[in-house]
Order: C-alpha cells, then sequence, then structure tokens
C-alpha cells in the first residue's frame, strides 16, 4: 500500500508560484516613464518654441510637427498605462507581472512610429544636401521599411504571445529593429558629414558655420544611436527582463527631442551672425558666393547739400605819412582847408593802418 502524500498542517498558508523581480522589471519601466515624462515636458516645450519662432514656415512642416507631438504624447499615454496596470491596479496580484497589458505591446510599434518618422526627416534634409542623390535616399528608405515591419512583427507577436516567458523567443525582433535605426543613424550622420564637408568654400565665416553644422550632426545622430544600441544590447542579453523596454521608451523620447532641437537651432545659428548659409529646415547648403545678393533698406536719404565757397578775407593794408600836417610828397598848396571838408589831419606825423 502506498503512503499518501503529506497533507500540509493546519493553518499553513499555501506556497505561491515564483514571480519575478520588481527591481529589473517594472521598477525600470518606471523610472524610464519618469524620465520619459520629463522628456516630454521638453518636447512640448520645443514644439512650443518652434511655433512661435518660425511662424512662417510652411503647413508641412507644421503639420509635421503636430503628428510628431501627437505620437509622443500617445507614448507618454502608454508608458504611464502600464505602471500604473502593474503597480496599482494589480498590486495585490503579483502574478500580473508574468503577462504583458495591452499597452507594454503597442508601444513597440508606437516608438517604432516615432523612430521611422524622425529618420524620414533626415532622409530628405541629407536628400536636399545632397544635391538630390537617389541612390542613398533608397538604401535608406529600405531600411525604414525593414525597421517599421520589424516593429510591426514584434507587436503581433506580442498579442499573439500573452506570457512574457512565451515572448522571450521573439525579443530577437525588437533587437534587430533596434539594430537597424543605429544603422541608419550612423550612416546619415556620416553622409551629413561628408557633404557638408564638400560644402566648404573657402572663407572663414562660411567654413565656421559648415563646421558648426558637423556638429550638430555628430551630438543628434550620437544621443540617439547610443540609446538605441542600449536598448538593442539589453534586448539580446536579457530578455527575461524588462530593462530594454525601459530604455525603449527613453529612446522614443530622444528621436523625438532631437528632431525638434533641429528645427529650433536655425535660430540659433542665426543669431551667430553668420550669413551665406541658407538654414532650411530639410536642406542646409551652403549659398555661393556669387548668388547672395546685397540686401537694400528703405532708408530715406539725406538732403544733398550745396556745397558753399570757402570765406575769402581780403585784407588791405595803406600806409600814409605826414610831415607837419601835409602828407609826404604834397607840396602846401595841394592841402588847403578846402580838402576833406574843411578837415585836417594832426598836426604830427603819424602812421594809419586801415584793416578791411
Amino acid at each position: 500500500m502506498s503512503a499518501s502524500p503529506a497533507e500540509p498542517p493546519a493553518g499553513a498558508v499555501p506556497s505561491l508560484p515564483h514571480v519575478p523581480s520588481l527591481n529589473n522589471q517594472m521598477g525600470v519601466v518606471l523610472i524610464c516613464t519618469c524620465i520619459g515624462c520629463m522628456l516630454f515636458g521638453l518636447t512640448t516645450h520645443q514644439t512650443y518654441r518652434y511655433f512661435r519662432l518660425y511662424p512662417t514656415d510652411g503647413w508641412r512642416l507644421k503639420a509635421f510637427v503636430l503628428v510628431l507631438l501627437l505620437l509622443d504624447t500617445f507614448h507618454s499615454v502608454l508608458s504611464i498605462h502600464i505602471c500604473y496596470y502593474y503597480l496599482v491596479n494589480n498590486y495585490f496580484f503579483p502574478l500580473s507581472l508574468l503577462n504583458g497589458v495591452w499597452s507594454i505591446r503597442l508601444i513597440i510599434v508606437e516608438t517604432g512610429c516615432v523612430i521611422v518618422l524622425a529618420h524620414c526627416f533626415y532622409a530628405r534634409r541629407m536628400f536636399l544636401l545632397s544635391g538630390g542623390r537617389v541612390i542613398p535616399i533608397l538604401l535608406i528608405g529600405l531600411l525604414l521599411v525593414t525597421e517599421f515591419a520589424l516593429c510591426i512583427a514584434s507587436t503581433v507577436e506580442a498579442f499573439l504571445q500573452p506570457a512574457f516567458s512565451q515572448y522571450e523567443h521573439f525579443t530577437w525582433l525588437i533587437c534587430s529593429a533596434l539594430g537597424t535605426a543605429v544603422f541608419v543613424d550612423l550612416f546619415v550622420t556620416a553622409s551629413l558629414i561628408v557633404y557638408l564637408r564638400r560644402s566648404r568654400t573657402g572663407f572663414k565665416r562660411t567654413d565656421s558655420l559648415v563646421d558648426i553644422l558637423m556638429v550638430y550632426a555628430i551630438n543628434t545622430g550620437l544621443s540617439t544611436s547610443v540609446i538605441s544600441l542600449a536598448a538593442a544590447i539589453t534586448a539580446i542579453t536579457m530578455p527575461d527582463n524588462h530593462i530594454y523596454s525601459g530604455i525603449y521608451i527613453i529612446a522614443s523620447k530622444m528621436y523625438a527631442n532631437s528632431l525638434l532641437a533641429v528645427l529650433n537651432s536655425r535660430r540659433s545659428i542665426i543669431d551667430r551672425g553668420l550669413e551665406g548659409f541658407e538654414t532650411g529646415s530639410f536642406g542646409m547648403k551652403v549659398v555661393e558666393p556669387g548668388d547672395v545678393r546685397a540686401v537694400h533698406f528703405n532708408v530715406p536719404a539725406s538732403p544733398k547739400k550745396e556745397p558753399q565757397l570757402p570765406s575769402v578775407i581780403d585784407v588791405r593794408v595803406t600806409k600814409e605819412t605826414f610831415v607837419d600836417g601835409l602828407p609826404a610828397g604834397s607840396d602846401a598848396g595841394d592841402w588847403d582847408s578846402s580838402s576833406d571838408n574843411g578837415r585836417r589831419p594832426c598836426d604830427s606825423a603819424a602812421s594809419l593802418e586801415n584793416v578791411v
């Protein structure tokens, strides 16, 4: 007769199944969501600054900025819902950490939309700066289609595999999408640097502006590439936690903010007083010296004054000598009482100087 299994003593609490730790699961997602909310505030500020500083931009560019703001807003809503669902609604149900909620699945494709939108902006700028070369743009377009397809496939698998343990086998999709984004960042940055170096004109002022734009291109590509690369590495090395999900949240904010920073940097370049450079929103190309035209201001001209002749002072000196009341060399008969209306000069010799 086989022994019956031992029953737990009365009053003992049954053991719960193993649940993952909150530190590397929802803890990192909560921290990255807080950082993302701060970056979302920066996105909102930069959007307001853009519409205030550049009211004359085309409606397409303004609509582009509005779509970017709406996508970033929706991304913030999804990340906040993730934290609220796991940490508030299911506070007493730790087993909910084993399954994914709809917001954590949908945030993948939403982040992909923001990244693809930013890359389209940089591709457009590179197209104009390169003088209309099509081959690099076709390569970037192919990479963007691949990146977005990987995001869609990852989202579909997230809905088909409700448990995180089952989805671990498909994290390579997110890693591939992030790797494609990093490659596009590096390719666009390198291409912009090459085209900007070719735009040098030999003038010190223009070349200094080209150097500034090269620094902007490097900083923009470097900031987004580092975040995307970190998310890709954590996704492939630690697929059993949500560290890559938290970094993925920050990656979307970095792409949105870097794009708006490029748009708003046009005013700072103008404030530097650097002329001879067209800093359009999409194309930044050097203006040839022969194409630069002088700017004429409608300032009323001052009335012309007639030339004045220089003042002339005429000085005449007359000197007469009198001897005994008569001019020298004159006879006494020639100087009588009838002369000078009966007036006579002084009786002693004198000298007279008239200054006219």
